[in-house]
């Protein structure tokens, strides 16, 4: 049995936006650029509050959503970053057992999701990003 045409354009999708990142970031593997990927989501989604990370999740394509709110309560306390170093560090401190992020890598994951999202869902991640990460943010 064939997977359902949404199913395949969602992993085609995701995968491009990891072969994007991989390029951008001067990263060797898709299996870096899932890791760092997701490692931007998890620490990106500790940050926010429900509304937020509800506001994020909708603007972002169906896997990167379910990537971005897997493990997720609605009861989790957000822990917001006091500056986009702090964020970095904690995305660091995240993959620091497996990989090595470039310095701009919350940039650079950023980047793929503004190159890939139409402009309605770019100001949506925009005005929910904590203040820390807005500037770092170029929808």
């Amino acid at each position: 049995m064939t997977q359902p045409h949404d199913v395949e354009f969602a992993s085609r999708q995701y995968q491009a936006w990891l072969s994007a990142l991989k390029e951008r970031a001067s990263l060797v593997t898709h299996n870096q650029s899932q890791a760092m990927m997701r490692a931007v989501m998890c620490e990106l989604r500790r940050s926010l509050d429900a509304r937020a990370i509800l506001t994020i999740a909708n603007a972002l394509p169906a896997l990167p959503r379910g990537i971005f709110i897997e493990g997720w309560s609605v009861d989790d306390v957000p822990n917001p970053p006091v500056s986009a170093d702090a964020f970095q560090a904690r995305v660091e401190r995240a993959l620091e057992s497996h990989h090595a992020p470039p310095p701009t890598i919350v940039r650079d994951v950023f980047a793929v999701w503004a190159e890939n999202l139409g402009k309605r869902q770019r100001d949506a991640i925009g005005g929910a990003l904590p203040a820390a990460l807005r500037p770092v943010w170029r929808g």
